[in-house]
């Protein structure tokens, strides 16, 4: 079984632990983050995810955004348009599982 979505309410609080734990910076290159910009990202996503404290992180939209994660796809294009990403950017992405 696969990640569920948690209710809203404590997804909400799910998410600052995890902003809280990892000091407020994105865990692949360190940007700082808030309650706004911060994304919390499952490291085992789908199947053979779930949404302990240890599969979670803290990324900033770009990190994330370019993660090599098939379920990314959907927000590359507004992160194109957005200018948080270049329109060639395949090499940039990234996977560290």
């Amino acid at each position: 079984m696969g990640v569920k979505r948690q209710p809203r309410e404590i997804w909400a609080q799910t998410r600052l632990s995890v902003l809280e734990r990892d000091g407020w910076a994105c865990t692949r290159c360190d940007a700082e983050l808030t309650v706004e910009t911060g994304h919390v990202d499952h490291i085992r996503s789908g199947r053979h995810g779930s949404n302990a404290l240890s599969n979670l992180r803290a990324l900033c939209r770009r990190c994330h955004v370019l993660r090599a994660d098939g379920r990314h796809r959907g927000m590359i294009a507004r992160a194109i348009a957005d200018g948080v990403i270049p329109s060639d950017w395949r090499p940039l992405v990234w996977d560290d599982y």
